[in-house]
């Protein structure tokens, strides 16, 4: 193998095209290890390439050396934005592949939003989940008493490994303004709707989610207010 790398400057090359080209074809098969191979292979194929070619310059084989170099230099270079590209689009999600939902811990499940008979029986602090227009996107109702002007947004954590999920895109699409001057509970909607990005439709696995309450006096600190969990899913690119 090493002699026919050596035999001529482009045959490496073309080991490392025929390489690429695989793995442009394996990024359609739903595996993560394959998914894995396919990212780096070409690359280590790539590396070993371009330091043979700097090996022919350094001999003073300048013209081969050269020509396996730049043209080494200029496939990695198509071959990240293929794969940058690509992964941009890649429809598979192995993050909730191998979880589990814990026996031991109680869960709630997302409501459909033309579900009315949570909405009126609130007595105290509390939120609804929905689900919204397809699986992995949330809206959610937030009932709260006597609080102060500022705004509440949710934190997401995946139960078992308490990752946090989407962390700024659902800090920033379930942000509420809130105020509430009297003690009487007052219902506050989402307008717009979240996305959880973990995970695939029916891949279901449990969620800590938190209310985070940030008032608009400066000098008072972020809060949490309620935590509960719910069963959730992430949305399917």
């Amino acid at each position: 193998m090493w002699e026919f790398f050596n035999r001529k400057w482009y045959n490496s090359f073309i080991v490392c095209a025929f390489i690429a080209f695989l793995c442009f074809l394996g990024l359609s098969i739903s595996n993560r290890y394959i998914l894995y191979t396919c990212c780096f292979l070409p690359f280590i194929f790539l590396l070993i390439t371009f330091i043979l070619g700097i090996i022919r310059i350094v001999k003073k084989d300048y013209l081969k050396g050269i020509l396996q170099t730049l043209s080494t230099v200029i496939l990695a270079v198509l071959t990240y934005g293929y794969f940058s590209f690509a992964l941009m689009f890649y429809p598979y999600d192995f993050f909730a592949e191998e979880l589990k939902i814990p026996d031991n811990i109680k869960f709630e499940k997302p409501l459909k939003l033309n579900d009315e008979k949570d909405r009126v029986n609130i007595h105290q602090q509390d939120f609804i989940l929905y689900d919204y227009f397809q699986p992995g996107m949330y809206k959610y109702d937030l009932f709260l008493h006597k609080i102060e002007k500022g705004k509440v947004y949710l934190k997401i954590f995946e139960i078992t490994k308490n990752n946090i999920l989407s962390e700024k895109s659902i800090k920033e699409k379930s942000k509420i303004e809130v105020e509430n001057n009297t003690d009487e509970l007052k219902r506050f909607e989402l307008k717009d709707n979240f996305t959880i990005y973990e995970g695939d439709w029916g891949q279901f696995y449990g969620s800590r989610i938190e209310v985070w309450f940030k008032p608009d006096d400066i000098n008072k600190p972020e809060r949490k207010l309620i935590t509960k969990n719910y069963i959730v899913q992430g949305w399917m690119r």
